[in-house]
């Protein structure tokens, strides 16, 4: 199974939703997900993204401090 290198990043919205994007090494930005609020973006990180429950807490409190987060992620 081939691996691909990129950044995950995340945007808080006024409304409380979350926009997810997955961008590759490659330039390419992948289709946005839109998670209802932050804890369910959190399970996405996990489940979808592959980061450790560890890191997806951490992405999490970065998301809702700063509005904005990225981190290096592989798919």
């Amino acid at each position: 199974m081939a691996f691909v290198l990129g950044a995950l990043n995340a945007w808080l919205l006024p409304n409380g939703a979350t926009r997810t994007c997955f961008a590759p090494e490659t330039g390419v930005e992948l289709r946005p997900m839109l998670a209802k609020n932050l804890c369910t973006a959190e399970q996405d990180f996990v489940r979808t993204y592959g980061l450790t429950p560890a890191e997806a807490a951490a992405f999490r409190e970065r998301i809702e401090r700063q509005g904005y987060a990225s981190v290096p992620a592989t798919l």
